[in-house]
């Protein structure tokens, strides 16, 4: 697919306009995402037609940092840049696939100059790099984060954290890591899948999606009211209902 914009380069400098990029040439600033939002994500993408897909990425451009080493490393749109990467691997309405699957990205700051601890310095202190892994275990090495969006692993905390925002269980904020911040207080209070308990499933495996109607709205619920107990509040978004 093509956005009728420049392909990005690495001497793509910061200025407002967007630029086109191939999805496969991202590489991730965490290690996880909630697989039940990509999922859902890329179900809806399928049915798009080119050009309803192409308007939708144009109105959601992904977020970049040029640097160590010229790589183009994305710090936000996560879930969006892994699904629209699944969507191409199969049939889709759009007809894209792994080769011309691209994102329209705008570029937050060149800093081709900065490598190695100098550019993951810059990159930390100004939170576009999330440095604890799928299990909510770190902080990693930054040679740890997958080098692809496909390599991105399944948090299903992460994944928990979506439902319960998308249940009015929190707001939505601009706040650092927002969602990974709520993932980790349901990750310290719930298991999600007994079968964890009997050593028969890494809870990595889980996709809530996959539950039984019952199940999934039993998780939601109980996290859901989390969300609104005493212990969440100075959580990004805490609204605090049924406290």
């Amino acid at each position: 697919m093509d956005f009728n914009y420049e392909e990005c380069t690495p001497r793509a400098q910061r200025g407002g306009q967007l630029y086109q990029l191939r999805v496969a040439d991202l590489h991730p600033t965490q290690s996880g995402v909630g697989l039940d939002e990509v999922d859902t994500r890329a179900a809806a993408m399928r049915k798009k037609s080119r050009q309803e897909l192409t308007a939708y990425l144009i109105t959601h451009p992904v977020p970049i940092v040029i640097g160590n080493g010229n790589k183009f490393y994305l710090t936000d749109h996560h879930h969006l840049a892994r699904a629209l990467w699944d969507v191409a691997q199969g049939k889709n309405e759009a007809g894209i696939d792994a080769g011309n699957a691209r994102v329209a990205v705008e570029v937050l700051y060149n800093w081709s100059v900065l490598k190695d601890y100098d550019f993951w310095k810059a990159m930390h202190d100004n939170a576009w790099v999330y440095l604890f892994d799928h299990t909510g275990g770190g902080p990693v090495r930054p040679d740890a984060l997958p080098k692809h969006v496909k390599d991105l692993h399944n948090d299903p905390y992460r994944g928990l954290a979506w439902y319960v925002r998308t249940h009015f269980g929190y707001d939505k904020m601009a706040a650092d890591f927002a969602e990974f911040q709520w993932a980790q207080f349901f990750r310290m209070r719930m298991i999600l899948d007994n079968r964890v308990l009997r050593n028969q499933i890494d809870d990595t495996d889980i996709l809530i999606s996959r539950m039984s109607d019952e199940d999934r709205q039993a998780i939601i619920a109980e996290a859901v009211h989390l969300a609104s107990s005493p212990e969440a509040a100075g959580l990004p978004g805490y609204v605090g209902r049924g406290s």
